[in-house]
């Protein structure tokens, strides 16, 4: 093992230390940090940490001092964008450090699931949602992904609750983790008790009865 590959090892294994399931790759002219395997979310080229980050998290960085990732020094043809060199400050304050990691990984998969959202058009196509409630929520001028994304979960509940048919709770976590694009099985409780805050406030404006409790059907 020669000095670089040492090195990304304490790297890799600092922030696996700090958010868990952390893996590094080799690529390009330096290594890409991993989460889960699936999430690149850092880069580490040449002695330098960059983290990736876009809009108001890029900015942040800028106000903090990290610069962006500009040209390799090894290949100048070699340039990546949204990435940003942590400082030193940074890097020495491992609170903040796992909080700009987590934060570099939540952009990355509101991206993803944004584009899978994007790609498509039928409701069915989406996690959760079979044929069937593809034809409940077409009953309620919700015909395609758009629509459903534009109403939004908790109206879609309230246009079925008006139409007279039959919406549950689990009707509600299929909708919401369908927007995510993810499994509804895997929302926590405590994910699901704040889902439904403000599901019940939404219910409550329309004339509904609230839910008390994330399993009251």
């Amino acid at each position: 093992m020669n000095v670089q590959d040492e090195r990304i090892e304490s790297v890799c294994l600092r922030a696996d230390r700090l958010i868990g399931n952390v893996t590094s790759r080799n690529l390009f002219t330096g290594y890409g940090l991993f989460y889960k395997k699936e999430f690149m979310f850092a880069l580490w080229l040449n002695g330098k940490f960059y983290l990736q980050a876009k809009n108001e998290l890029a900015q942040q960085l800028m106000r903090s001092g990290c610069s962006p990732f500009t040209t390799n020094e090894v290949n100048r043809r070699f340039v990546l964008a949204d990435y940003y060199r942590l400082s030193s400050n940074i890097m020495g304050d491992e609170s903040l450090l796992r909080k700009l990691f987590m934060l570099s990984i939540k952009q990355i998969q509101e991206r993803r699931n944004a584009l899978a959202l994007s790609k498509a058009n039928r409701l069915k196509e989406l996690p959760n949602l079979s044929i069937k409630y593809e034809r409940m929520l077409k009953k309620v001028d919700i015909p395609d992904v758009a629509t459903l994304k534009s109403v939004g979960a908790e109206n879609a509940i309230v246009r079925l609750k008006k139409a007279g048919i039959p919406a549950t709770l689990q009707t509600y976590w299929r909708i919401v983790a369908a927007l995510h694009n993810k499994n509804c099985v895997l929302f926590t409780k405590s994910q699901k008790e704040i889902l439904l805050k403000k599901l019940n406030e939404v219910l409550h404006k329309a004339g509904f009865r609230k839910y008390r409790k994330v399993d009251d059907e």
